[in-house]
């Protein structure tokens, strides 16, 4: 039963991988690189929401559940639409998006911490991670417009950071999911 939980682990592996994209943004370009590289990323979010709706289309074909890839879907889209047709507009509020996101995947990190009945040598540090990751959100949500230059290069580094452990996090996930199979064959 609980295999079934941690089947989606590839969903955190390419959150994580967006973190480190958005990392290396921040880190590597310059302000109008990074307006330009928003517009592109709006792009990317609407094939990604594109392929999630369909991923949901098919999961609901298969009565499987959907409510969550749905809104990740639909969520992707309207973020997509709006860094594509209204950027400048939009960079406060992608920020904003951004710390939001945050805070759900940080959260995300600390229920799927709970729910894990193994214990694992690397909690902890996944533990940090989830915390850090929901601060960071809470900054970008709360002071987008105050953040200076160096504060974006400081939240690149550990938006990058973030992204690897995200993605290491993702990998543990799978490979409980894989004791757990090979527990019950």
């Amino acid at each position: 039963m609980e295999t079934k939980r941690f089947k989606n682990w590839w969903f955190l592996a390419v959150n994580g991988l967006i973190f480190i994209l958005f990392g290396c943004l921040l880190l590597f370009f310059t302000k109008d690189e990074i307006t330009s590289m928003i517009h592109y990323f709006g792009i990317i979010m609407l094939a990604g929401g594109g392929i999630l709706l369909l991923v949901g289309f098919n999961n609901i074909r298969k009565d499987k559940s959907t409510a969550l890839i749905m809104v990740e879907a639909f969520a992707g889209i309207a973020v997509g639409l709006a860094l594509v047709f209204f950027l400048q507009n939009t960079i406060p509020l992608f920020l904003m998006l951004i710390g939001i996101w945050s805070i759900i995947i940080g959260i995300i990190q600390l229920v799927v911490i709970v729910n894990i009945k193994r214990e694992l040598a690397n909690k902890n540090v996944l533990l940090i991670n989830g915390l850090l990751t929901i601060a960071m959100g809470i900054a970008l949500l709360f002071n987008p417009f105050e953040w200076a230059i160096i504060m974006g290069k400081i939240i690149g580094f550990f938006s990058a950071l973030f992204g690897v452990i995200l993605v290491y996090f993702s990998f543990v996930l799978r490979s409980v999911k894989n004791m757990e199979t090979n527990s019950l064959s």
